[in-house]
């Protein structure tokens, strides 16, 4: 299947999710990357706002507001994304493609610890499909080694493989409500260097 076949499927998936499955499925995922030590370490988190029924992470960025994290939302400032740190909801307002974004000033991207990823859907080795953009392709090729990229994704997001074109960027981990998965690739190209 092409990426424009895939993109869709797995766009009719999600919207063919109840509200009640798509909460449900949400706080499983929540609950898991709660308890990561990518996530429990890191002091600064670059989080996301749900858009066409992704996961919504919405309430974890909250929780780590009040157990002091610096929390983070993108922002598309032409063909990129920023990401600009919020304490509250208020400092959100509807942006690009209608999804809210952040009004406060950037954090240079370098400093970012944890990037909370969606996705349309991923696969084995950590590749991801997004919504066509290339925003998050485009801040995973900066991400430096001490910084990880966590992929967010409904367990039926997960394939085993994906086509892909020489932009597309791997994330370091993928969490669902059923799974944690530490792509394939990654893995190996870490132990390689240890």
């Amino acid at each position: 299947m092409d990426k424009a076949t895939i993109r869709r499927e797995m766009l009719k998936r999600r919207k063919e999710l109840s509200p009640q499955e798509r909460e449900n499925l949400s706080l499983a995922i929540r609950e898991k990357v709660k308890v990561r030590p990518e996530f429990r370490e890191a002091s600064q988190v670059a989080f996301y706002h749900p858009f066409s029924g992704e996961v919504d992470i919405l309430p974890l960025a909250w929780e780590a507001l009040k157990v002091g994290k610096k929390v983070l939302f993108p922002r598309v400032e032409g063909e990129e994304l920023v990401f600009c740190p919020v304490k509250n909801s208020r400092e959100l307002r509807a942006g690009y493609m209608g999804i809210s974004e952040p009004s406060t000033p950037p954090l240079p991207q370098e400093e970012i610890e944890l990037f909370l990823v969606p996705g349309v859907a991923f696969d084995s080795e950590g590749y991801r499909l997004g919504m066509g953009g290339g925003f998050y392709d485009r801040v995973l090729s900066k991400k430096g080694r001490w910084q990880m990229a966590l992929g967010v994704a409904y367990d039926f997001q997960l394939l085993k493989a994906l086509p892909r074109d020489w932009w597309d960027k791997q994330v370091d981990l993928i969490v669902t409500e059923r799974r944690m998965l530490t792509p394939t690739t990654i893995w190996h190209l870490k132990r390689r260097i240890r």
